[in-house]
């Protein structure tokens, strides 16, 4: 206790004196004075200009350790190290080279070319805020001119992008009234991380508004409230509890994916509890201590409500820290003397400078730091915005023939990408002719992110201008906005767009894609055996995601530039208008849908009521509640074409009673102009045949047809069709085990239903319990346990588990919660294909249309078969990296001499990419 008293006394006394650095500023070599140079301590508010004579005087509260820096436009910055050793009064002179032969190598242009943008869009990312910091849009960077950017490939380690200055960059932040000249030593841009340093002068802005004035000062405070300096010195202090703050070492012991997102499930397991009494701090003079910290640290943030995906159960901010040499100096005020000892992510890695604060920055001990979290964090228009999403839609060609196959891929892009899993999964796509009719309207299911499908075009279509629509019915919320465009134009047979030969230029920041082939012949077709290898700017291998089309050589790739991937990203940084608001009437899809409004026999009865949801012939079914005005909603069914589906609202005797209507959903109306593609046709010659894309694009040579005679499998055998599940637990661990311990392989908590990590943050029921092929679905939770833990696992032939993000798909709505599969030993073999049937009497039965039921484009024809030449002549919405390399095997017509092969998606950190390989057969 005593250090801690005389720590604050030092505190006390730092902070009543002041002291005075005095010297001079002159050119190196000559000796001239250099007046109006800057004189400041780095990162305070603290300096001052240089007279005529090239003297300053800087007088103020000033660290017992600090940077001194001396600056002049057109000359190099010199820095000092200075340790006052309880001195008031500092003398220090400085010397400026000139910098002749860069003088003329200043370029003031406002703009520069496309990768100089991207880079300067990423560094504002690294340099000024993150993406979703609602600070971010008060800072700007006056003089981005100044920015230069370039490769760096050392002799070891990774290639990175690094951004240099001639000149100091000029910040103005609005938010918390400062202007910031900051003189950049260092800036390194990783794939994966980043870092800089440098310089910084502190000046206060004015202001008349008293208004605004108190708005700087309550975000000063605010952001030294959990920052570094605050936390830092709590932990010296020995008072981090009063200061909010509470601390975890992360065992290492625990491997990741054996945790859970539940808190007070991973206390004393994952995650111990530090005493800050074993927290070691040594003072080493000076004013400067050590702190030291047992392995990563996790932090959190007791005062500071905050929105997070790790925990589902906790509320409040949480950081991370980590000093990779086992300790971190700072000085008496919490300071941080060198940046490179700490290692920040989560709450407090947000700080960039739109929240930085000079040193000398001492908050009012009386704020309450609660004003943010309820005018910020709290604010409906930044909800919104965070679950906005929008589909990204592209074709396997960009022009089609009545009757053709027309084949789609794409992706959702989301404001917020940690909200993906809470997301639609249902994109709807529309085909409008010139005329604004709906020619098709289609649904697709979205699956990780990630759209495929097709249709057949109707052979009616007449030669025109077309319109692809895609949008989910929840973006529908947000208006036009988030309706994405694709135009593009049905020809006649006998007509062809003129194919433009176009250069994509090569640009510093793109994504390369460098490809190696051979070439192998069979009876019937070519075969074409691709690699392709990924790099990024600094040549280093990067994992994608990518739409893949080889397209015979004199098919138009594209018409117009504007609709690709990385124009679309575009939308991630149009945020929704200052105060957006909307009623919400969509709901969020997890599957093919069901709305309607339930009306109850007697006048004064309930429209509140549970309403039954029954697929074809007990294929899915389920329980829904309409709210006080009758309406009810029902998500997550899965099926192709059309299903009749049973509706009823059902009495405690079972017996249907009521009726229900079912509104319809359509689509929405048009708004705006109708884009129309930029082509120009050619008529094909009469001795050329117009090439199709079909479906079935092989010539059958003879029917022949092998029958295998395979040993005959029970029901069980083959999951009752549902296909493998991600976890068995066999006869050994049955005999063996109690459920318990079965339970525990198989990550299954008894207590939540869940398993893992899956459907975490999402308020879901029991999963699906399957015993012998009969499906239990929606149980009570009570009774489930009961159920589940009333088996002897010696009694069983097996359980299997499905608990990924896709057994919904499989299982409909009663899958959700995922899904556990028990095979007795003295079970009986009913299932999908049982002879109970569903006694519809008192239902009503509606036809739905659910999934687009599309043709897959043929990748592998049979090998007995000639391949007919053909406009597209391979496909793959879907194609992935491994390591940065795809390999794929494209078979090729005989007559096809050339292709032309269009890869373009996006990294797996965000960079899209567009390329075109041109390859020879």
């Amino acid at each position: 206790m005593r250090g801690i008293v005389l720590l604050f006394i030092f505190i006390f006394h730092f902070s009543a004196q002041s002291q005075t650095i005095t010297g001079t500023v002159k050119e190196k070599g000559s000796g001239l004075p250099l007046p109006f140079a800057n004189v400041f301590v780095n990162n305070t508010t603290i300096g001052a200009a240089t007279d005529i004579d090239g003297n300053f005087r800087i007088t103020g509260i000033i660290p017992d350790q600090f940077e001194l820096v001396a600056s002049f436009v057109g000359y190099s910055t010199v820095s000092v190290t200075i340790n006052r050793k309880g001195k008031q009064s500092i003398v220090q002179n400085f010397e400026l080279e000139l910098l002749e032969d860069k003088l003329t190598e200043i370029e003031l242009k406002a703009k520069r070319d496309k990768s100089w943008e991207r880079n300067l869009n990423k560094f504002k990312e690294v340099f000024l805020a993150v993406p979703d910091d609602p600070y971010g849009k008060d800072i700007e960077i006056l003089n981005p001119w100044v920015l230069d950017f370039s490769m760096v490939k050392p002799d070891k380690g990774f290639n990175y992008t690094q951004a240099t200055a001639q000149m100091p960059l000029q910040l103005v932040n609005k938010a918390l009234g400062y202007q910031i000249d900051f003189y950049l030593q260092d800036f390194r841009m990783l794939r994966n991380a980043s870092r800089f340093f440098g310089q910084a002068f502190y000046k206060n802005l004015t202001s008349e508004d008293s208004l605004v004035e108190s708005k700087w000062k309550e975000g000063k405070e605010l952001n030294y409230l959990n920052s570094v300096r605050h936390l830092a010195l709590s932990l010296l202090l020995k008072n981090s509890g009063s200061q909010g703050f509470e601390f975890y070492q992360a065992n290492a012991g625990v491997p990741k994916e054996n945790r859970t997102n539940d808190f007070y499930s991973e206390l004393k397991k994952s995650i111990i509890p530090v005493n800050l009494e074993l927290i070691y701090t040594k003072p080493l003079g000076n004013g400067v201590y050590r702190i030291f910290l047992p392995e990563r640290m996790e932090v959190h943030h007791l005062k500071k409500p905050w929105p997070n995906d790790y925990y589902t159960n906790i509320y409040h901010a949480i950081s991370w820290i980590w000093a990779p040499s086992g300790y971190f100096d700072v000085d008496r005020n919490g300071t941080l003397l060198h940046p490179t000892q700490l290692v920040l992510s989560g709450f407090i890695g947000r700080q960039r400078m739109a929240r930085s604060l000079p040193l000398d920055f001492v908050p009012d001990k009386s704020f309450d730091g609660l004003l943010e979290d309820l005018e910020v964090f709290q604010n409906r228009y930044i909800t919104l915005n965070n679950l906005r999403e929008t589909p990204w839609i592209s074709l396997n060609k960009s022009f089609y023939y009545p009757g053709e196959s027309l084949w789609l891929g794409g992706e959702m892009l989301y404001q917020n990408a940690t909200k993906q899993d809470s997301l639609s999964r249902v994109v709807y796509v529309d085909v409008l002719n010139d005329q604004l009719k709906v020619v098709h309207q289609e649904a697709y299911p979205i699956v990780n992110g990630k759209i495929a499908g097709g249709l057949t075009l109707s052979d009616a279509l007449k030669k025109g201008d077309y319109l692809l629509r895609a949008y989910t019915r929840w973006g529908l919320n947000y208006g036009e906005r988030d309706i994405f465009q694709l135009p593009f134009p049905i020809l006649n047979p006998n007509e062809i767009i003129e194919h433009r030969e176009e250069t994509e230029e090569e640009l510093f920041g793109d994504i390369a894609v460098v490809y190696d082939h051979s070439i192998s012949d069979s009876v019937f077709y070519r075969v074409l055996d691709l690699v392709l290898n990924f790099q990024d700017t600094d040549e280093n291998s990067v994992d994608a995601g990518f739409l893949f089309a080889a397209l015979e050589e004199s098919v138009a790739v594209e018409l117009d530039p504007k609709f690709r991937l990385e124009n679309r990203l575009d939308w991630l940084d149009r945020a929704l208008p200052v105060g957006f608001d909307s009623r919400l009437p969509f709901d969020i899809e997890y599957g093919i849908s069901v709305e309607g409004k339930f009306t109850p026999d007697k006048k004064r009865a309930s429209l509140s009521t549970v309403i039954t949801v029954v697929r074809d012939d007990l294929e899915d079914f389920g329980q829904v509640k309409s709210d006080s005005s009758g309406r009810f909603w029902a998500s997550g069914l899965q099926f192709l074409d059309t299903a009749q589906i049973a509706i009823a609202a059902v009495d405690e005797k079972r017996r249907p009673y009521g009726k229900v209507e079912l509104l319809p959903f359509n689509s929405p109306l048009f708004k705006g102009y109708f884009p129309k593609a930029r082509y120009q046709l050619k008529e094909i010659s009469k001795e050329s045949e117009p090439l199709f894309d079909l479906a079935g694009d092989f010539i059958q040579l003879e029917e022949f047809v092998k029958e295998e005679v395979k040993e005959k499998e029970t029901m069980a055998q083959r999951n009752y069709s549902y296909g493998n599940p991600n976890q068995e637990i066999g006869p050994s661990d049955l005999e063996t085990k109690t459920m318990a311990e079965i339970l525990g392989l198989l990550r299954f908590n008894i207590a939540s239903l869940k398993f893992r990590n899956y459907t975490y943050g999402d308020s879901t029921g029991s999963p699906l319990l399957i015993i012998d092929g009969v499906s239990m679905a929606f149980m009570e939770k009570d009774a489930f346990r009961e159920m589940l833990l009333g088996f002897e696992p010696s009694q069983l032939l097996s359980i299997k588990v499905y608990n990924d993000n896709i057994s919904n798909v499989i299982f409909g709505m009663a899958g959700y919660a995922g899904v556990i599969m028990i095979e007795t030993k003295k079970g009986f073999r009913t299932g999908p294909d049982s002879d109970r049937k569903f006694n519809s009497e008192g239902f009503q039965i509606f036809p739905v249309k659910g999934f687009t039921d599309f043709p897959e484009f043929p990748k592998n024809p049979p090998a007995d078969q000639y391949l007919r030449k053909k406009p597209t002549i391979y496909w793959d919405p879907d194609a992935q990296t491994s390591d940065g390399i795809y390999r794929t095997k494209v078979k090729v017509p005989y007559g096809v001499n050339k292709l032309r092969i269009r890869v373009e998606g996006m990294t797996l950190d965000g960079e899209a990419f567009y390329k075109i390989l041109k390859i020879e057969i």
